[in-house]
């Protein structure tokens, strides 16, 4: 079983705006992005840097099954553009799913809106965390 938290990032800046400063998924002492093996990522979390705080709070509920996912593949948003959050810019996603006494997200892949799934991302061991311990992780993120 593996231990979620949240840890404080910054990205390079991009073309339009400053460095972002947001919050990254931290999974056994390192960053999901590095759990994918995904290199030259821009994409950030939707967490502690979008100015749309609806948006981002919309996410968190989603993530904890509070509503369900936007996405039309029944997917979850993890990380996105650090310019507008958008998914047609492209997104790294999962499915997560809720097994009672634990979370777990598999089929991580890189979606647009308009081309699907495109690439896919597996990881070295499964992802999944004890049910309790996930929910306090969500809590705490400001």
């Amino acid at each position: 079983m593996n231990t979620l938290h949240f840890k404080k990032a910054v990205k390079s800046p991009s073309f339009n705006k400053t460095e972002p400063l947001y919050f990254d998924y931290i999974i056994l002492g390192q960053s999901l992005i590095d759990l994918l093996d995904i290199n030259n990522s821009a994409l950030v979390t939707p967490f502690g840097w979008f100015e749309n705080k609806e948006y981002e709070q919309r996410l968190k509920q989603i993530l904890t099954f509070q509503q369900k996912p936007d996405l039309a593949t029944g997917r979850v948003i993890l990380y996105v553009c650090p310019e507008c959050g958008d998914i047609n810019c492209g997104a790294i996603t999962a499915t997560i799913v809720d097994t009672g006494d634990r979370i777990q997200w598999k089929d991580f892949g890189y979606e647009t809106s308009y081309e699907g799934i495109s690439k896919v991302y597996s990881t070295p061991y499964p992802v999944e965390f004890a049910r309790q311990d996930y929910f306090n992780a969500f809590s705490q993120l400001p």
